[in-house]
């Protein structure tokens, strides 16, 4: 019986300064994830791939390397550049971790293959946002990253919509929620991604009340919203079981109605807002614990009154980077908590580039935190930059490498920061 084949790739060929390379669904030596359990066609019909055979391996750059064909599982059909073209591989428990795609005949062209099971805990994902010039469009663009290694975001896939822009998201191992937003118009939906699945998000429900400018925490269970403008500011928190899907449900009241906190700081059992505006700049920390619903508690303060901080955390440490302590003051500073242990943030280090306005980006796992997001109050303008630091070893910001579009006002989640177990 032929196997079922679970994603289609579409593969072209594309001529550079440095010579052919592959494009995979129009990403160049796109970085790609494959999961175990299903079946992934690389289709290699079209003319550009003519002389160009498509194969795998577990050298980088194959047999131009000394390596060899990895075959297992892999059935490879007609001749590139002609109809009925392609190169499928069956991905098993027992397929290595690690794979390479190459052309048999010329070097260079391809790039890494991750099976999911090996990147759980290690993704990041910028989800939507908003792009040109500001204020400038929404985006529905998915980015994702591989936390513990350097380099440049890829495309993963879509939002339901671009009307996310300003919302919030958060994350269990399994799927990424991301909810609200304004475009200029407020919302109250709540889309669903599958991580580590290539792929676009899809409905999962309704906040209680159209929100932008929230933020938000999570476990493995519960993802929390708190805050943001209705077009008030408000002290609303909800939430949603990440398992089921359906509308958000109240969960209490932070301590004042803020906006534009840092979120992304959580522990398997407590999830802090940072900073944030009241309207005026606020350095209060609150938190929550996840799994009992109730109001925030006062945790501390941060160094420095700011809005538009973003967090992140492993399940010890929380950071906050970033945001203005004025419309025209933008920080460098990073502070940190110890989320267990109610107390005023220490000081961190300093970013490399100031973050500067609002809706700037925060993944991280239990090693790594990184951020992404900049835009200039000064003319608007908006930067792929990424930078990162070692969550558990005090210091300045580091390059990570940059997104594959300039973006601010985005979402971003995780499936291994410290709200994870």
């Amino acid at each position: 019986m032929a196997r079922a084949t679970s994603f289609t790739y579409k593969v072209t060929v594309v001529s550079t300064g440095s010579g052919n390379k592959y494009v995979i669904d129009g990403n160049q030596q796109q970085y790609v994830i494959l999961s175990p359990g299903g079946t992934f066609r690389f289709d290699q019909a079209d003319s550009s791939n003519s002389g160009h055979p498509f194969r795998f391996s577990e050298t980088d750059n194959g047999s131009h390397a000394g390596g060899s064909a990895y075959t297992t599982g892999v059935t490879v059909a007609g001749t590139p550049g002609n109809a009925g073209a392609y190169t499928e591989i069956e991905v098993t428990s027992s397929t290595p971790v690690t794979l390479y795609y190459y052309c048999t005949q010329h070097s260079a062209m391809g790039g890494l293959i991750d099976i999911s099971s090996s990147v759980n805990g290690n993704r990041g994902y910028i989800l939507g946002g908003a792009v040109g010039s500001a204020p400038g469009p929404g985006t529905n663009k998915i980015e994702s990253i591989i936390i513990n290694t350097l380099g440049n975001a890829s495309d993963f896939g879509d939002l339901t919509t671009s009307d996310h822009r300003s919302g919030f998201g958060s994350s269990n191992s399994t799927k990424s929620i991301v909810a609200g937003g304004g475009n200029p118009s407020n919302i109250n939906v709540i889309s669903c991604m599958i991580n580590n699945s290539l792929g676009s998000a899809h409905d999962f429900g309704d906040l209680t009340a159209s929100t932008r400018r929230g933020s938000a925490v999570s476990n493995d269970t519960r993802c929390v919203f708190g805050g943001g403008l209705t077009p008030g500011i408000v002290n609303v928190i909800s939430y949603v079981t990440i398992a089921e899907q359906g509308n958000a449900t109240d969960f209490g009241d932070l301590t004042t109605a803020t906006g534009d906190m840092a979120g992304g700081l959580n522990s398997t059992t407590r999830g802090v807002f940072a900073g944030g505006a009241t309207p005026s700049k606020a350095n209060t920390i609150q938190y929550i614990t996840i799994a009992s619903t109730g109001n925030a508690t006062d945790f501390g303060d941060l160094t420095q009154a700011r809005q538009f901080c973003a967090g992140v955390s492993s399940s010890t440490r929380g950071v906050v980077s970033g945001g203005n302590s004025s419309p025209t003051s933008p920080t460098d500073v990073m502070d940190y908590i110890t989320i267990s242990s109610t107390g005023n943030a220490t000081d961190f280090g300093d970013m490399t580039t100031i973050f500067d306005d609002s809706g700037f980006m925060g993944v991280s796992n239990s090693l790594r935190g990184v951020w992404s997001g900049i835009c200039a109050p000064s003319n608007g303008t908006r930067s792929t930059i990424m930078e990162y630091i070692t969550i558990s070893t005090t210091g300045d910001t580091l390059d990570f490498g940059d997104l594959t579009v300039a973006t601010n006002f985005g979402m971003a989640s995780s499936d291994g920061h410290g709200g994870l177990s």
